[in-house]
C-alpha cells in the first residue's frame, strides 16, 4: 500500500504542477509564484513513478507468474560433501543434475546465503550452469536452485521474472528475449505504464535553431 500511495502522491503532485497556470487563470488567485513545471522536474518525477510502478508489479504479478510457469524445483548445496576444488564440485553438480533434473528447459539461480548472485537459463541441460563454476564470484555461492519449465518459449520469460524477483548482483545485462518467447508480465506492464505517463506528461524537446548563412 505504501508504494501505491507514493505513486498516487507523485502523480497528483505532477498533475497539480502541470495544471497550475490553468487553474489559476479561471479560479482564485493563489499567493506566491505558481509551482514550476520544468523538464528536469518532470523527468525526475516520471522516473520515480515508473520505479514505484515496477515494484508494485513485482509484488502483485511477479511471484504468481513465476510459480505458474515452474514445473519443478531442485536445490543443490555447494558445500555439502561435494569434494574439494571447483573441478570436483562441477563433476558432482553434473552427476546430480543428470539424476535430479530431467528437463533441459531450465532457469538456474546461484545464491550466497540469502543474497542472489546470478540468474541464468539453459535449453541444453547441465552444461551452461556448470560453466559458471569457473566465474570468480563462484567462491561465495552456497547453493543453486534449478527450476524446470514446460517449454523453450517460457524459459526467457521465467529468467526475466527471476531477475525481477531475486535482484541478482552479478547479472550485468537484462535477460535477452527471442522472438518466439512469451512476454514478461513485469517488463510489458512497466513499458505500458511508462508510455502512458509520457503521453500524459510529455517532455518537451529542445529545437535546434537553424543557422543563418
Amino acid at each position: 500500500m505504501a508504494l501505491v500511495k507514493q505513486f498516487e502522491d507523485d502523480l497528483k503532485e505532477l498533475f497539480l504542477r502541470r495544471t497550475a497556470w490553468l487553474r489559476s487563470a479561471v479560479g482564485k488567485k493563489r499567493p506566491g509564484p505558481p509551482p514550476t513545471f520544468t523538464k528536469k522536474k518532470v523527468k525526475s518525477a516520471l522516473e520515480r513513478m515508473v520505479l514505484s510502478a515496477r515494484q508494485i508489479l513485482i509484488k502483485k504479478r511477479g511471484q504468481k507468474a513465476f510459480k505458474s510457469h515452474v514445473l519443478l524445483k531442485r536445490q543443490w548445496q555447494v558445500n555439502s560433501g561435494k569434494g574439494f576444488g571447483r573441478r570436483a564440485k562441477k563433476t558432482a553438480f553434473r552427476l546430480w543434475y543428470d539424476k535430479s533434473v530431467r528437463s533441459n528447459n531450465c532457469v538456474y539461480v546461484f545464491w550466497s546465503g540469502r543474497k542472489c548472485v546470478y540468474v541464468g537459463r539453459t535449453l541444453r541441460g547441465k552444461g551452461r550452469p556448470s560453466s559458471s563454476f569457473d566465474k570468480f564470484w563462484f567462491s561465495s555461492v552456497t547453493r543453486i536452485d534449478v527450476y524446470s519449465v514446460a517449454s523453450p518459449s517460457v524459459v526467457p520469460t521465467v529468467e526475466c521474472l527471476a531477475i525481477d524477483l531475486f535482484d541478482p548482483s552479478r547479472n550485468v545485462y537484462s535477460s535477452s528475449k527471442p522472438k518466439f518467447s512469451k512476454k514478461c508480465p513485469i517488463c510489458s506492464g512497466e513499458k505500458k505504464i511508462k508510455a502512458e505517463l509520457r503521453r500524459v506528461f510529455p517532455l518537451r524537446r529542445t529545437r535546434m535553431r537553424r543557422k543563418r548563412h
